[in-house]
């Protein structure tokens, strides 16, 4: 289990908002299995500018491994052996895609997304846990949903950011059972409209395939 931390490495940026880093070092642990693995350091984060959300925009298709997920036109694409990442061309609001095999699903959605939610701890100060409800539907199946909020370094600033962790084994339990963890977060005084704009639309695209 410890060796599937190594796989998912971070694509390398010299700026980067702080919560693509967030999203990068989680995806890093969930794709350990519920090992204490420390993710890979990610470079110091640099906040652009932020602008509004706009009306939700039109959608591209994109195939990963064993699903299919649409995400707003412009945004970049970055995807490696296990996983891949979504960000806007503001380097504002990103969503990554996290699986890996899961033989007989031995290894709980709600540890995967607990492992998660403890590595952005670290990645965080004054780290809060917000209240949402325990379990969303994506893709017609039923995910474990954590979200926490804290602060990261910008620029010698601190930047308020709302992270979302979402976690499921698909099939259940069978031999070729993966947990797909879907990571996504902005500056938390965006985060109800961005949810709104961009991550909920691409959450309702997403099909198991």
């Amino acid at each position: 289990m410890k060796n599937m931390v190594s796989r998912l490495q971070p694509t390398p940026h010299r700026v980067m908002p702080v919560c693509c880093c967030m999203i990068l070092a989680l995806l890093l642990v969930a794709c350990g299995g519920g090992t204490t693995s420390t993710p890979t350091p990610a470079p110091t984060p640099q906040l652009s500018p932020t602008p509004s959300p706009t009306p939700t925009p039109s959608l591209t298709l994109y195939t990963g491994k064993g699903y299919s997920i649409s995400y707003p036109q412009g945004w970049k694409v970055t995807p490696n052996s296990h996983g891949v990442f979504f960000i806007d061309a503001t380097n504002v609001y990103s969503l990554g895609i996290g699986v890996n095999s899961n033989l007989d699903g031995i290894i709980s959605a709600n540890t995967f997304a607990n492992d998660s939610i403890s590595g952005t701890k670290k990645a965080m100060k004054n780290p809060q846990t917000e209240t949402m409800p325990p379990t969303t539907t994506v893709g017609g199946e039923s995910w474990v949903q954590k979200s926490i909020t804290g602060t990261g370094p910008s620029n010698g600033q601190s930047v308020d950011v709302q992270v979302v962790v979402l976690s499921d084994n698909h099939p259940a339990k069978s031999a070729n059972t993966q947990n797909f963890t879907i990571i996504y977060a902005t500056a938390k005084s965006l985060f109800a409209t961005a949810t709104t704009s961009y991550f909920q639309p691409m959450l309702n695209s997403f099909k198991f395939t």
